[in-house]
């Protein structure tokens, strides 16, 4: 069964907290959590440094990302990683939103980029939906 490596990007500590829990009971053993977009693009554009730190952890196979975030937020981010997923040892990542955003348009922006397979609203997570989520990518 294939490790799935996740990086949550989002900067409420109580979301990402609340976020790792439920994956950790889900059998994830890998969380990596960056608090906002810039981290979270720096540590991935330094793959072969955090390829060696975390050998069995890096790259992540899926990425949690709000959307709501300062400095650079979630459609910023989503941006910059198109550009950065050329490179082969990134171009399997795909991200699920993660956003108390219920907005119609929010949605549908997410949906522009390929790699994006979902958008969950924070306040409507299940563990059904989050268990289905994980299950399809082992």
């Amino acid at each position: 069964m294939r490790q799935i490596n996740v990086l949550i990007v989002d900067d409420s500590e109580l979301d990402r907290y609340i976020l790792k829990r439920q994956l950790k009971e889900l059998g994830v053993e890998s969380v990596i959590e960056k608090d906002d977009g810039s981290t979270a693009l720096e540590f991935l554009n330094d793959y072969d440094k955090n390829r060696a730190l975390y050998p069995n952890e890096f790259p992540p196979v899926i990425i949690f990302l709000d959307i709501n975030m300062p400095k650079v937020n979630g459609f910023d981010f989503l941006e910059k990683f198109a550009k950065m997923r050329t490179r082969n040892e990134l171009a399997s990542i795909v991200v699920s939103m993660y956003s108390s955003s219920e907005k119609k348009e929010d949605k549908e922006r997410a949906s522009e980029f390929d790699f994006v397979q979902g958008f969950i609203v924070k306040g409507e997570l299940t563990r059904e939906f989050l268990e289905q989520r994980i299950q399809s990518l082992r």
